[in-house]
């Protein structure tokens, strides 16, 4: 039996699950669920079953085979696995923490087609999206954070900034070994490369092609 998050509705981010003394079933939510964190619940042990092929060697083979598609794969974890291999690419060895708007810019730069494939089946907050369920929360975020769980990326939590201010609790994304060191934000990149840390015109026009 597949475990569902109650808050964020995937299995994605649901850890292992873990016996509680009165005999409950205790169970852990790692998204961001909007910048509130992890969510933690339980359930009686007479409603669930031990999720199957959930575990954490399972999850790596999924991360480390991107252009594979999982048998019983979902359409929308297929659009997730898709993700893995490019997103991956711009995080950069050797780099500090990166905030997770950096991630998600130098993937619009580097394959735009596909980031624009995503956001006109999820939307995004630079065109009046929701903050829950956009492309970058259910998809972009969903598959970082999968690279995170095979080993592949390592994360912290960080302040969002500019554009991403709203979130509170953003994740800030880097290659293991775990860096040292300041963080990188999303202002602090976006004045290196000499533009607006909001979302500007030039940004939403890569929408404006059919």
């Amino acid at each position: 039996m597949i475990i569902t998050c109650p808050r964020c509705f995937t299995y994605d981010d649901v850890l292992p699950s873990r016996r509680l003394p009165d005999g409950r079933i205790q169970f852990t939510c790692t998204g961001g669920h909007d910048g509130a964190g992890e969510h933690v619940w339980s359930i009686a042990p007479a409603v669930v079953d031990a999720p199957a092929g959930r575990t954490a060697t399972a999850r790596r083979a999924a991360a480390r085979t991107p252009g594979a598609p999982r048998a019983g794969t979902s359409t929308e974890d297929a659009a997730i696995d898709e993700l893995l291999e490019p997103l991956l690419s711009c995080v950069n060895a050797g780099e500090p923490f990166v905030e997770y708007g950096v991630v998600e810019y130098r993937f619009r730069l580097a394959r735009p087609e596909m980031f624009v494939a995503h956001v006109r089946a999820r939307g995004h907050l630079m065109l009046g999206g929701r903050r829950l369920a956009s492309a970058s929360t259910a998809r972009f975020a969903k598959a970082l954070g999968r690279l995170q769980k095979s080993g592949d990326l390592v994360m912290v939590k960080g302040p969002g900034t500019g554009a991403w201010r709203h979130d509170t609790s953003i994740g800030y994304w880097a290659r293991p070994p775990r860096p040292t060191g300041p963080l990188l934000t999303w202002s602090m990149f976006c004045a290196t490369q000499g533009r607006s840390a909001e979302w500007t015109a030039a940004d939403r026009a890569l929408f404006d092609t059919p």
